[in-house]
């Protein structure tokens, strides 16, 4: 060890020692407050607390970030030849690595602690980050020769992981399909990134030596400035995506944008962007108290159906109602029928509309044909509402089902992936008879279940795509986008025969509530329509349930707080003009079902899982992977655009001067470590 005697080319020991608490505190603040940053952002995120304050402590995090990230630019990791990393720097990440993995193992074994699967991958997050920081921190010398080979094995490994995967994971069931799915986790989040990393220091250094021994350095000073002008070409073609509204592709564009030249950079920037995003997946959307019951309620309105009339597409929603795995009805305060009950006309409210509800989630369990209620529900919604408190006296019942039974949701999934939707027309057209048939059961089990003079409305979908020849920001072509429109009306005029043989008021004004209202896809701005295209959006509940990105798309192709506002205001004119509703049809316009049934062609496969032939999703899903898979050279496309965009980060931060610090400062401290 080394005194405070003269190490600073002869000054006095006292300013020797300022010299080393200054660069101590240089060294160590920047990175402690990284830390504290990292720590009170996570804590916040796991405590669930309001979105403003989720977003003050991700400001808080990113300004520690920034400050942390702007230290590690101007100072550097790398090393003087011969020297070692510091050994509490290995020790720390062995640690927070071992660490991060137990916490993971732990949640896994037990699937307990809804905050670990988020510590955890923080932990292994930093403890990998403080590695690649020792890799990368490497002198001249064998392990800066070993960067180039442990890189490219690690991208090899991680290609023909996801090539594996990819090929075995739709056949796969059981232990295998969970081994494929760790094994995929694994390389994409552990193998890609080190990979990168190391490959990213190797080109940097290997440039920069190149522009070192050309002298002046014309030429590899041109390459730099060529990478500079790709990044600004990028970042460019993000703003123009953002003026055309093509949202999600600019965020896309954007995220790459910012993640590669963070990784090349040799900083934690990578890490913070990664724990940021991790941070705002586990938050859970705010909850609302669930509004009061209907008991002593003289003028109640009771709203039964699917999830366009429980109010899927708001950004929040009654609590437990959006409780991934348990309960996802996803009632939203900000549903028309909400707003209709808060009005002058009704007193109370008995809110049982549930999202994915199909028919056979209303029946009652007495009904002849098939009855389940949806999980976390106690019981089907004719059952509930059958059941509520004394007195109890509707005024209203307003219902919206069948979407669901009519494959809607498949339907736009089917339309979002590659290819034509329309070569899948028979599969849902052919569905609609028994959509038919499943309603009128439905309608008459409901109108068998309230008084008679109580008036029962069956609510249509609202059209949510306008007829438009051009369509800036919605990524369906004009057939598409055709054949939506059309099916959405079939289902329309499906509910209306229903609701006339079942002797049910059937509401046509709501058809076009929101071309009305000038409020559909490709009549304005995706942002200022009143219906979601693309959403995501997190769910509450489990980590396991937060985390999984088939959750974060149940807001799409749904009605916003704009769509709901238009919907209450056209619900609104139409009961004004109706100040006494009329009674329920007369049986005699009622048809029998089998008369109907005989003319109507067969499904070609189920929409529910109580039919006897294959199940729709299946085969579409198996339709839209194949679709997919044709298609692979697009994505060997965006691969070689993000090696592109990658390789000009990596001439870019070759423009920056090598640091000549040494690993740790100061000096002095380093030698007495």
């Amino acid at each position: 060890m080394h005194g405070v005697e003269d190490t600073h080319g002869g000054a006095p020991a006292g300013s020797a020692g300022r010299r080393d608490l200054r660069g101590t505190l240089l060294w160590w603040g920047p990175r402690m407050l990284f830390v504290a940053g990292a720590v009170f952002l996570v804590v916040e995120s796991s405590r669930g607390v309001p979105l403003p304050e989720l977003y003050l402590a991700l400001g808080f995090f990113g300004l520690c970030s920034a400050v942390f990230v702007g230290r590690q630019l101007g100072f550097g990791h790398e090393r003087a030849p011969g020297e070692r990393a510091p050994r509490w720097l290995i020790r720390a990440a062995a640690l927070l690595s071992t660490a991060g993995v137990a916490v993971l193992v732990v949640h896994a074994a037990v699937a307990e602690g809804d905050a670990l699967p988020l510590v955890g991958s923080v932990l292994l997050l930093l403890g990998l980050g403080w590695f690649v920081e020792a890799w990368r921190g490497a002198g001249p010398g064998r392990p800066s020769r070993a960067l180039l080979p442990w890189g490219t094995a690690l991208m090899v490994v991680t290609a023909l992981t996801a090539a594996l995967a990819g090929l075995l994971l739709p056949r796969a069931k059981g232990g295998l399909y969970v081994a494929l799915l760790i094994a995929l986790g694994v390389a994409l989040f552990v193998f890609l990134p080190l990979g990168l990393n190391l490959l990213s220091e190797w080109g940097v250094r290997r440039l920069r030596s190149r522009r070192s021994a050309a002298g002046t350095g014309a030429g590899i000073g041109a390459v730099g400035i060529l990478g500079l002008v790709v990044i600004v070409a990028v970042a460019l073609s993000c703003v123009w995506l953002v003026r055309r509204d093509w949202m999600l592709a600019a965020v896309l564009v954007a995220a790459a944008l910012l993640l590669l030249p963070a990784v090349v950079s040799n900083t934690h920037a990578d890490v913070a962007l990664v724990l940021a995003a991790l941070c705002l997946l586990a938050a859970a959307p705010p909850e609302h108290p669930a509004p009061p019951d209907a008991a002593g309620g003289q003028r109640v309105l009771v709203a039964l159906g699917d999830s366009y009339m429980s109010g899927e597409g708001a950004s929040s929603y009654f609590r437990g109602t959006d409780d991934g795995g348990r309960n996802e009805c996803r009632r939203s305060p900000s549903a028309y029928a909400v707003g209709l009950a808060s009005g002058r006309r009704f007193d109370r409210m008995v809110f049982l509309a549930c999202s994915g509800a199909r028919t056979y989630n209303l029946n009652p369990a007495s009904a002849p044909g098939p009855s389940r209620a949806q999980p976390g529900e106690r019981g089907t919604q004719i059952d509930r509402l059958r059941r509520q408190p004394t007195p109890f006296h509707p005024a209203l019942v307003i219902v919206t089902v069948g979407g669901n039974d009519a494959g809607f949701a498949i339907l736009g999934e089917a339309c979002l992936a590659p290819g034509d939707c329309r070569t899948q027309k028979p599969a849902f057209v052919n569905n609609l008879p028994k959509v038919r048939r499943d309603l009128i059961a439905t309608y008459r089990s409901l109108r068998k279940a309230l008084p008679a003079d109580v008036p029962v409305v069956a609510v249509p979908y609202p059209q949510p795509i306008a007829a438009a020849g051009s369509c800036t920001g919605v990524a369906l072509t004009e057939g598409e986008r055709d054949f939506i429109r059309t099916f959405v009306e079939q289902l329309d005029t499906t509910m209306r025969e229903a609701a006339d043989r079942a002797g049910v008021t059937y509401m046509a004004e709501m058809k076009d509530s929101l071309a009305t209202h000038r409020l559909q896809l490709c009549e304005r701005r995706k942002g200022a329509a009143g219906i979601n295209f693309v959403d995501i959006e997190t769910v509450n509940g489990l980590a396991a349930q937060r985390f999984s990105p088939a959750k974060w798309l149940h807001n799409s192709l749904h009605p916003n707080e704009r769509g709901h506002a238009a919907m209450q205001d056209t619900f609104t004119t139409w009961l004004d003009s109706h100040p006494e509703l009329l009674p329920p049809a007369p049986t005699g316009r009622e048809q029998a079902a089998g008369a109907v049934a005989a003319a109507e062609p067969e499904p070609l496969c189920g929409m529910t899982y109580q039919a006897a032939n294959a199940h729709c999703r299946v085969l579409i899903r198996a339709w839209e992977l194949e679709q997919v898979r044709s298609r692979w050279p697009w994505l060997l496309l965006v691969l070689c655009a993000l090696a592109v965009l990658w390789a000009a980060s990596i001439a870019a931060f070759s423009l920056l001067p090598a640091t000549g610090r040494s690993y740790p400062a100061p000096p002095a401290s380093a030698r007495a470590r």
